[in-house]
């Protein structure tokens, strides 16, 4: 379960990782565009056009690739948004924090039952290496005869 949760917010942060470098690339490219692509306008007839752009764009082009680039810039900021108010919050983390410290009493009484498992486990090998060697002992008919009590061979 918290695998399940820190998974969760790591992929939350990675997501919010990525829609921020879109973010910024679309913002590079937007200003890319605009500052190699725009066609430059007299405002007034007291200051001369002294610029030219050998690749610029048709005005309602140039427009409307402006009016992509700043819809793509919302959608991107609103994504944003969005995933940094899904992130846990610092309250999250008393939470958490009391979560760990459960699983860490769960492991603690886990562990002492596998202790006691295995010593159990341990003590039945023993009685039955035990039975076992009173049971085939060496092997000879003498400690046959022994363990039951009658012989097995020449009867």
């Amino acid at each position: 379960m918290l695998t399940e949760e820190l998974s969760t917010d790591m992929d939350r942060i990675t997501q919010l990782q990525d829609a921020i470098l879109d973010l910024l690339t679309i913002t590079s490219a937007s200003i890319e565009y605009i500052t190699h692509r725009t066609h430059f306008e007299q405002t007034s007839v007291a200051i001369p056009t002294t610029l030219q752009t050998a690749q610029a764009a048709r005005r309602k082009d140039y427009r409307k690739a402006i009016e992509t680039f700043v819809a793509d810039i919302v959608r991107r900021a609103k994504d944003v948004e969005t995933l940094v108010a899904a992130l846990p919050s610092k309250d999250d983390s008393g939470a958490r924090a009391a979560r760990l410290e459960e699983l860490q009493t769960e492991m603690v009484a886990a562990n002492a039952e596998y202790k006691e498992a295995l010593a159990q486990a341990e003590e039945l090998l023993e009685e039955l290496k035990r039975v076992l060697a009173i049971t085939v002992g060496d092997g000879t008919e003498r400690n046959i005869v022994t363990s039951f009590g009658r012989s097995t061979g020449g009867v």
